[in-house]
């Protein structure tokens, strides 16, 4: 019986749940999709229920199995996600989704709170959002649900609700605070005063470490609970604990994230119109980040050129970059063939850009058409790490991406000079959720139990000499 740790990574659209042992070696990584619910509204959102109903399941069958010691559970969870509870505990609303569409006089009215979109993020650190500014939700509910908000006791992020599923306790972890919430005040490192103003402070628990845990009775035995941890900041943990070389941070998958935890200065009004902001690890260790909407737009744009080009779905997976077909991209670098982006609206370093896509009968092949829309993203990739790297010239890479030879071929392509690791973990945010309670359950010194990086070696020899930005 190995001592382990049990962890619940909650994404938008897939949920696992994984055990590491003592070295942080995978011992179990299962998953489902949970089928979507829809609100009163009729709008998308998740199974709040049937996703706590998983979770209660998964954690009893691991305390059964003889082959794990828990000794402690914790959570990683996207940010932008409240839960409303009434004076019994349970959820008053649904689980709202953050690209739930609001009116426009109810975000009017939220930033005007702070003298406008500038100013709120300036404040707050953080662009104006809408439903990915979290508070929003408690404004929103005041004013525009009324009889959903008379019965809210506490609201609690997605990471601290899983808690409460086991502790029945309730906690204000200050990353889930912290990310892109409207709640935070950046200048006074504490919780807005709009939310006193509005008499909504009473809702939240204080903001504490992403350490905290609660000691939980599972069959007579004590085991220590987290209190959870925002998932983009959970991936930093690992790496802000062990290195002490400054580097900025890539979490790619549906949202591309770029993290610099060496972040100097303050943010500009560019810097906010691009889709930049603030992330807190703890209280006064902000992270400067930018946000690009990356995977989505890959999987929408890749789903257009199988179509096209009479593709099954998934073979994109099979092309590999092409020396030929990039020089032959290099010289017609025509308009007409730009990936604009279809769905990074309101997103990103272009959020204002409106371009239809090409007409993909220009292309001869989904080869050609492919690694094209690879260096379309890539680019905006490099812009939006950019943005916030500061001169810091290290990347690490998490998530799906670095499985894709071509971008990242591009990417160390678009930034010469830079030295590029590949984490070779999916699992970035589960293994910094396990991270954050390391004093609770390890006695090993940390270094010695993180797993060595790759650096990346790029295969393809070709550099880009002269790439036309037609994005500006």
């Amino acid at each position: 019986m190995s001592p382990s740790i049990a962890i619940f990574d909650i994404g938008r659209t897939y949920k696992k749940f994984l055990v590491f042992d003592h070295n942080y070696q995978v011992m179990e990584d299962t998953g489902a999709v949970i089928p979507d619910t829809r609100d009163e509204d009729g709008d998308a959102c998740e199974d709040l229920l049937a996703i706590a109903g998983w979770m209660k399941d998964k954690i009893h069958t691991a305390l059964q199995n003889p082959d794990y010691d828990i000794k402690a559970i914790n959570f990683s969870t996207h940010g932008a996600a409240l839960v409303h509870l009434d004076e019994t505990g349970k959820p008053v609303t649904p689980l709202y989704d953050y690209m739930k569409p609001l009116q426009d006089d109810v975000c009017g009215g939220f930033y005007q709170l702070f003298g406008g979109k500038e100013s709120f993020s300036k404040q707050t650190g953080s662009p104006a959002l809408d439903m990915l500014n979290s508070g929003i939700q408690l404004y929103w509910l005041k004013y525009y649900k009324p009889s959903h908000f008379v019965r809210i006791k506490t609201s609690l992020h997605l990471p601290q609700y899983f808690n409460f599923l086991f502790s029945g306790k309730d906690h204000a972890d200050i990353t889930s605070v912290g990310c892109h919430t409207g709640l935070w005040d950046f200048r006074k490192r504490h919780y807005h005063s709009w939310l006193q103003k509005e008499k909504l402070s009473g809702l939240l628990p204080p903001a504490e470490s992403a350490k905290t845990f609660d000691r939980v009775s599972f069959n007579g035995k004590n085991i220590p609970v987290g209190i959870g941890i925002h998932d983009s900041s959970a991936a930093l943990l690992p790496f802000v604990y062990t290195d002490e070389e400054p580097f900025v941070m890539l979490s790619s998958g549906t949202w591309n994230i770029t993290l610099n935890p060496f972040f100097k200065g303050e943010m500009d009004d560019e810097n906010y119109a691009k889709d930049c902001l603030y992330y807190l690890l703890d209280i006064g260790h902000r992270v400067g980040s930018s946000r690009l909407f990356l995977g989505n737009e890959y999987d929408y744009q890749v789903e257009r050129l199988e179509k096209h080009f009479e593709k099954r779905k998934g073979y994109h997976s099979s092309v590999v970059p092409d020396q030929n077909i990039l020089n032959d991209l290099f010289k017609d670098q025509s308009e007409q063939k730009v990936f604009y982006p279809q769905t990074m609206h309101g997103t990103g370093p272009f959020p204002d850009l409106k371009k239809s896509p090409p007409d993909l009968s220009c292309f001869p092949s989904f080869e050609h058409a492919y690694q094209k829309l690879i260096l379309d993203l890539t680019f905006l990739q490099k812009i939006s790490i950019e943005l916030i790297s500061q001169q810091v010239k290290s990347l690490y890479i998490s998530g799906g991406f670095i499985q894709n030879k071509l971008f990242m071929e591009s990417l160390q392509s678009f930034l010469p000079g830079w030295k590029i690791y590949m984490t070779d973990d999916k699992h970035a945010s589960s293994l910094g959720a396990a991270v954050a309670l390391y004093d609770v359950w390890q006695k090993e010194p940390l270094h010695r139990l993180m797993k060595p990086v790759n650096i990346f070696q790029p295969q393809c020899k070709f550099k880009i000499t002269q790439y036309l930005n037609y994005f500006t």
